[in-house]
C-alpha cells in the first residue's frame, strides 16, 4: 500500500507541477521597457517649457469634446432666404415632410 501511496504522490506532483514548466521565458506584455534600459535617453526640455506646451494642447476627454468646424457667415438676409424658397416653390421644388417624404 506505501508503494502505491507513494506512485500516486509523485503522479499528483508531475502533474501539479507542470504549469511551472510550461511558463515562458520571456517577459509579459508591458515589462520590456525594464529590461531595456539602453534606449531611455535624457530630455533637454525644461520643466516649464513642457508644462506650457501641455497648456496650450489639452487631450480630448469627456463627452461631446470635438469641436464642431465654425460654419461660414452667410451674407443673405432672412427676407432673400424667404423669397428664395418662394421661388424653388413656384418652379415645382417640394419641402420633404413627412414619413412618406
Amino acid at each position: 500500500m506505501t508503494k502505491f501511496n507513494a506512485v500516486v504522490a509523485v503522479a499528483a506532483a508531475a502533474l501539479l507541477s507542470g504549469p511551472a514548466w510550461a511558463a515562458s521565458l520571456q517577459p509579459a506584455a508591458g515589462d520590456a521597457p525594464l529590461f531595456n534600459r539602453a534606449s531611455a535617453a535624457a530630455s533637454t526640455l525644461q520643466r516649464q517649457s513642457v508644462q506650457a506646451d501641455a497648456a496650450r494642447h489639452m487631450p480630448a476627454a469627456g463627452q461631446l469634446n470635438a469641436r464642431a468646424a465654425t460654419a461660414p457667415a452667410s451674407m443673405l438676409t432672412r427676407a432673400d432666404v424667404r423669397e428664395a424658397l418662394q421661388q424653388a416653390l413656384a418652379h415645382g421644388f417640394h419641402v420633404k415632410v413627412g414619413e412618406r417624404s
